[in-house]
């Protein structure tokens, strides 16, 4: 059953700055480490490192929490075998998901010349 959807959708140059430095505090906050390297082994990072924060709004927005109770780095969009984005969530974002009987979260990742775009779905049992 779906429990909720969220969609996001930002100008690239919104993080442009933010995301330059891999190890700066802007990207240790937002981004796991697993992200990070995903997306610094991309031709051009700029591009994951949007959608991605396009995508973590998104998912904040599907489990429909407060927004001080959720870190963007709790939720981790990684990719399957196929390069299809999956979900995971760590931490808070975890145990909230758990309590609303969130099992699984869905997402579709875009971006195009000057924006990035995400879509998800949170599934409930």
């Amino acid at each position: 059953m779906i429990y909720g959807i969220g969609t996001d959708i930002l100008y690239l140059s919104q993080i442009a700055e933010g995301v330059s430095d891999p190890d700066g505090p802007f990207v240790r906050k937002t981004y796991t480490p697993a992200e990070i390297r995903l997306i610094e082994s991309r031709p051009v990072p700029l591009n994951s490192y949007a959608t991605r924060f396009s995508g973590k709004e998104a998912v904040f927005k599907a489990l429909n929490v407060n927004g001080n109770a959720v870190r963007l780095n709790e939720i981790e969009i990684l990719e399957n075998e196929n390069g299809q984005p999956t979900v995971t969530l760590h931490g808070n974002a975890a145990r909230l998901a758990a309590e609303k009987g969130i099992h699984r979260i869905l997402i579709s990742l875009t971006y195009d010349t000057d924006l990035a775009g995400a879509y998800a779905i949170a599934l409930s049992e």
